[in-house]
């Protein structure tokens, strides 16, 4: 009775974390493979439009979200990990579509970061001219 009862608590707690997971990976734009930290902290990065400062301390190495893949190393990581190679040139065209306005306001770094954890903003950037 007890050996049943911990698999049934067993399974219902791998449930839940899949249900869980399932849940973050929609509203993140994870790149493929990635699972994300029980205890990650997320940054809002919309101060910068209006040129206020962050109530919130941190550094660009927090914002290291994704593999920078130097220019010349892509026909080579195409090969290696396609399914990521697509996820990173979707995120170069989403960069590349952006105002020159919010390229100056926002790093590269910041940028990918937006890109990956919030939608809205990513969202609200393609507007600005």
């Amino acid at each position: 009775m007890k050996k049943t009862t911990l698999l049934i608590f067993i399974a219902f707690l791998s449930f839940n974390f899949v249900k869980a997971q399932d849940s973050i990976s929609s509203k993140y734009n994870l790149p493929p493979g990635c699972v994300l930290k029980q205890k990650m902290k997320f940054f809002d990065l919309s101060y910068k439009l209006d040129g206020s400062t962050s109530s919130h301390n941190f550094s660009e190495s927090d914002l290291l979200v994704v593999k920078n893949i130097p220019t010349n190393e892509l026909d080579e990581f195409k090969k290696i990990d396609p399914e990521y190679y697509s996820y990173y040139m979707k995120g170069i065209s989403f960069f590349d579509s952006l105002s020159n306005k919010v390229k100056q306001i926002y790093t590269l770094n910041e940028l990918w970061y937006i890109y990956v954890f919030d939608q809205d903003l990513k969202s609200k950037l393609l507007t600005i001219k």
